[in-house]
């Protein structure tokens, strides 16, 4: 159950944040653009990781997924992470 609601809280977080601008608010469909990404992330314990190390992790799967120039800045994930870790329930 906890992991569905921290499931949901990055969800929302990277929507909210949209590292790549493929969430168009107008399109309820584009709330899942990022969901293959979700479940990578998901597939490490990202609830033992620092805030540092959480938002590398995020960092690495959008590189995997798009590459380094799509993905941006890391500060980005940075954020993803730490609102993330403030927010989760364990």
């Amino acid at each position: 159950m906890e992991k569905s609601k921290n499931y949901k809280l990055l969800k929302t977080i990277i929507n909210e944040e949209d590292p790549l601008g493929l969430v168009d608010t107008d399109t309820p469909e584009s709330l899942n653009e990022y969901d293959p990404e979700l479940k990578e992330i998901f597939k490490k314990d990202i609830f033992s990781l620092s805030s540092e190390d959480l938002s590398e992790w995020i960092y690495e799967v959008f590189v995997s997924f798009f590459n380094k120039e799509l993905a941006g800045s890391k500060d980005k994930y940075k954020t993803m992470a730490d609102k993330f870790l403030s927010n989760i329930s364990k």
